[in-house]
């Protein structure tokens, strides 16, 4: 067994092994940790050689909207190489490449790998949010029945002459779970970032009567929308506005070769699970979110 650090050549084998591994894993929504750089502090991958076959892989890193104090520190093992202390070694390895700041250690398990569930545990994490993915297919799509005072406008640019109001309109709409029990809040500008480095940024925002009110963010890839983020501001809540949002993005997506759209909530993130049942989103997947002490 021999562990290295992959020359970025090999990244997509990794992903090879993570969608085998992990058959219900989107390869396209993966592939966001290999290709951005401006969103990480730091990011340490190592793999695991037996012999010439690649047994496993993983990766530290932090997310530059993630608190301070935090990591990331998630791996995959090969079916073949489980129960071998393949992911034992592993973990001691990325564990090494932690700055002394990292103290609160992140990761996830698909919700359906009861064993990989069990060892998580046994090394000391715990579960603490459950995230649901699901997906539309892009076809027969209705359109939105705006009331009089709604535009929604294309906003991938994210160049907006009331930048303030946006951004106060942004912060003000993630009540979502990873913000209110985690401190997970992004800004205008994060979102910039984000979208800075992917190949097809996408971005819509509804107004009402000129104010912002809500917005969806993310990217096309692949043929696929994939949904970042959908918030809406509180003072415009109870008028339908996600659902009218995204009946536009779907809209929008569409036009420009997407075939379905594919989004990530938190379990307990009751009204965007409504909208998205609503709107004829299949759950495809499933992953808690764990955590441990350092």
């Amino acid at each position: 067994m021999q562990i290295t650090t992959p020359d970025p050549a090999t990244y997509s084998a990794l992903l090879d092994l993570e969608v085998t591994r992990l058959p219900r894993t989107e390869r396209a929504a993966s592939a966001w940790l290999f290709e951005a750089s401006q969103m990480w502090e730091y990011r340490h991958f190592r793999t695991v050689l037996v012999g010439d076959e690649l047994a496993a892989w993983g990766f530290t890193a932090r997310p530059i909207f993630f608190p301070p104090d935090w990591a990331i520190l998630h791996l995959i093992v090969a079916a073949a190489h489980e129960g071998r202390g393949v992911g034992t070694a592993l973990r001691a390895e990325l564990t090494a490449t932690l700055p002394d700041a990292a103290r609160v250690l992140a990761s996830r398990v698909d919700d359906l790998e009861e064993r990989s569930l069990a060892v998580a545990k046994h090394w000391g994490y715990r579960v603490e949010q459950h995230g649901i993915v699901s997906e539309l297919p892009l076809v027969d799509l209705p359109e939105p029945d705006l009331p009089p005072d709604v535009t929604i406008e294309d906003v991938a640019p994210l160049d907006f002459a009331d930048e303030d109001a946006v951004d106060a309109m942004l912060v003000d709409s993630q009540t979502n779970p990873e913000a209110v029990q985690d401190g997970i809040v992004s800004r205008l500008a994060d979102v910039r970032t984000e979208l800075s480095e992917v190949g097809r940024p996408f971005a819509v925002l509804a107004r009402v009567a000129g104010a912002p009110a809500a917005i969806i963010t993310g990217e096309i890839k692949d043929g696929i929308l994939l949904i970042h983020y959908t918030g809406v501001g509180r003072a415009h809540r109870g008028r339908g506005l996600a659902l009218l949002l995204k009946q536009d993005a779907h809209l929008r997506a569409a036009a420009a070769g997407a075939t379905r759209s594919y989004t990530t909530n938190e379990a307990a993130n009751a009204g965007i699970r409504h909208v998205n049942a609503k709107l004829g989103y299949q759950i495809v997947t499933g992953d808690y979110r764990i955590r441990r002490e350092r």
